[in-house]
């Protein structure tokens, strides 16, 4: 009894021990698997930063009138009418590209974006919604009845528009940073 269970062990060592020296599938799976766990942990790192500014006119030394970004921070005070600019700075911290890199920033009801005014770095496609962010185009239009009680689609109002996304088609390298931003006025 002793016997066959000691050659029943030597066999299944046997089994286990040759397989994994002509590199079988069994090595195989391990490398697949130690591939699997190095992409988990190298990932990439986006950061988003969101900073604002305010529209202010002042006076140069020659006393012409010019605009300029005051930048805002803390607790600021704005009032109806002020234009702001808010900008989103992104930046890949991680080790590998990331890929499929979309921002997405909704308007506050309080605000009314400023129609033409959102920018991105070369490659961004800027698309808006005025439904909330259920859906996105590049030109929003609306259903205006006529006088006569036509119906005629016309671009939408700025009022209208509720959200806005950037879409990077190129990925993000590891250490490179992009920009957006746009325009908004208090209501």
């Amino acid at each position: 009894m002793k016997r066959s269970l000691g050659l029943g062990l030597a066999v299944l060592a046997t089994c286990v021990i040759v397989p994994l020296a002509k590199g079988s599938p069994v090595l195989a799976q391990l490398r697949v698997a130690t591939a699997e766990l190095a992409q988990q942990v190298l990932r990439p790192e986006v950061k988003l930063v969101l900073e604002a500014a305010k529209q202010v006119q002042t006076v140069d030394d020659q006393g012409q009138s010019q605009l300029v970004w005051q930048p805002l921070e803390g607790e600021a005070t704005v009032q109806p009418q002020d234009v702001l600019r808010y900008t989103i700075s992104s930046k890949n911290a991680g080790e590998i590209p990331a890929k499929n890199l979309v921002i997405t920033q909704a308007i506050p009801s309080q605000m009314t974006y400023v129609l033409a005014t959102a920018t991105g770095n070369e490659g961004a496609a800027i698309t808006y919604s005025i439904d909330g962010g259920e859906s996105f185009v590049a030109e929003p239009l609306v259903e205006v009845v006529q006088e006569d009680g036509t119906v005629t689609l016309e671009p939408a109002p700025a009022e209208a528009y509720t959200t806005i996304r950037w879409d990077f088609a190129q990925a993000l390298e590891p250490e490179v940073a992009v920009q957006v931003s746009y325009d908004i006025a208090v209501k």
